[in-house]
């Protein structure tokens, strides 16, 4: 029986990765060599090729992430893998075709926490710039409706937190401003 068998960690280097989303050297279409021209008020990658004109735009990776509770704890998972592996963040990840946000971030959880979530508000979308290059996050708030805690994916440890438990090596701007915003609505909330 043949199995596939997935890396335990991605292999590629940063200046590989970044590679990736870079200009094509030459056109997918017609293999001529792309060069640069102002198109649509901005420097981009064309085929000069005047019967091809393809035109490459080099867009921001899209993904999802939720902010999922249990009772009045928040689930994080800490990070096997770069950028900012050992820390912890929100399940989440990059988009698949076919799939909506809602759904990414439902998958993502499972995948990485072991827990079912059900998808609530929009929390924010916020904009980044990584080693992989831009990218735009859709961050939900949700709820566990199912499933136990195991790390899978890009998680090597899951956890369910209080707001005076929460881990200091946390990373992520989005991360980092909606657990802010948590804690401050629950510390107002126990003081008042």
């Amino acid at each position: 029986m043949n199995q596939s068998r997935q890396p335990d960690e991605i292999t590629l280097t940063i200046e590989q990765t970044t590679a990736l989303r870079q200009a094509f050297k030459y056109c997918p279409r017609c293999r001529t060599e792309m060069v640069t021209r102002l198109i649509y008020g901005r420097e981009r990658p064309v085929c000069p090729d005047e019967t091809c004109r393809f035109v490459q735009f080099i867009d921001p990776k899209v993904s999802a992430a939720v902010m999922a509770f249990q009772q009045e704890k928040v689930l994080l998972i800490q990070r096997k893998v770069r950028p900012a592996k050992g820390s912890w963040c929100f399940p989440g990840g990059f988009m698949e075709m076919g799939e909506t946000p809602q759904q990414t971030a439902q998958r993502e959880c499972k995948e990485e926490s072991g827990f079912q979530v059900e998808i609530g508000h929009l929390l924010d979308v916020h904009y980044y710039e990584s080693f992989r290059g831009s990218g735009i996050l859709i961050l939900y708030q949700g709820q566990i409706i199912g499933g136990t805690a195991q790390a899978g994916d890009d998680a090597k440890a899951v956890g369910i937190f209080a707001p005076d438990e929460l881990p200091k090596n946390i990373v992520f701007e989005s991360n980092l401003i909606a657990l802010a915003n948590w804690t401050n609505r629950e510390n107002n909330a126990n003081t008042a």
